[in-house]
């Protein structure tokens, strides 16, 4: 059975754009939503031209006429407990954030971001935890949303697991002439799921028709940063937030994916 879309959802952008902007939080899937677009919608992807594409747009400065860059914009994003668990792998780097060796501070202390583009003098934002930088980013991408501009959200869990229909509702979105056909076979990298933190993948190809990419990335992720950290996490993270990102029933999808493992690593203080 085919899947119904409903295109009411989706924000208008102006007919036939030169280039869309692709916007989202490290690891959220802009690398990949990039060479999507580019291949196969075959529009040009603007990241950090006028600002940041990780930074929190400000979208609610009072008194000041908003300025998205005369732009369409596609932000990408990722469920806060596998975003958050792949930031604290990426802080092992040193980059764009700064490294922590106990998550269980890593999710609870203030979390500094710098911007991985400005040389020497980078600049760097700190918010609350890691959770409040999630909620900061969506929220002011939401704003800029219902002041009429032109925002498409897209869950990177989607994008990985149908691509193609992915890519037909940002056909729509972005006015192209003939939109994507959703029977279109899709062909995802590699080096594109390696750089928004590679998901797991079916154990025996007989299990590939049920096989769910991001149930089985969530409950990767459960299992990795137990249920005491995820708990922090969720308590920090804003529904309307959720709800903004497509993602209304996730506190009751994180209760229906955790596993012994998850319970196990909270209950012992592996982490």
């Amino acid at each position: 059975m085919g899947t119904i879309v409903d295109m009411s959802t989706l924000t208008g952008a102006r007919a036939g754009p030169g280039a869309v902007r692709v916007m989202g939080t490290p690891r959220s899937g802009t690398n990949l939503a990039k060479h999507l677009i580019e291949r196969y919608l075959e529009i040009p992807v603007v990241f950090d031209r006028g600002f940041w594409k990780h930074g929190v747009f400000p979208a609610l400065m009072s008194g000041r006429e908003v300025d998205h860059g005369d732009l369409p914009i596609v932000v990408m994003s990722k469920d806060p407990v596998s975003q958050i668990l792949s930031w604290y792998r990426l802080a092992r780097n040193d980059t764009i954030f700064k490294p922590n060796g106990n998550l269980g501070s890593f999710v609870k202390d203030p979390f500094d971001v710098r911007q991985d583009f400005t040389g020497a003098k980078r600049m760097e934002y700190r918010f609350r935890s890691p959770a409040d930088y999630w909620n900061q980013f969506y929220f002011a991408m939401d704003a800029l949303r219902r002041t009429g501009a032109p925002v498409h959200f897209v869950r990177y869990e989607e994008l990985v697991s149908e691509p193609a229909l992915s890519l037909h509702m940002l056909s729509h979105f972005l006015d192209r002439p003939w939109p994507f056909d959703v029977r279109c076979q899709v062909e995802i990298p590699r080096h594109t799921l390696d750089a928004s933190n590679d998901i797991d993948q079916a154990a025996d190809r007989r299990d590939e028709k049920i096989f769910d990419r991001a149930r089985a990335e969530l409950a990767s992720a459960l299992a990795r940063i137990g249920w005491r950290n995820a708990s922090a996490i969720l308590r920090g993270i804003d529904d309307d937030v959720l709800d903004a990102t497509g993602r209304a029933g996730f506190r009751q999808t994180c209760g229906e994916a955790v596993g012994p493992t998850a319970m196990l690593r909270s209950l012992v203080g592996f982490w």
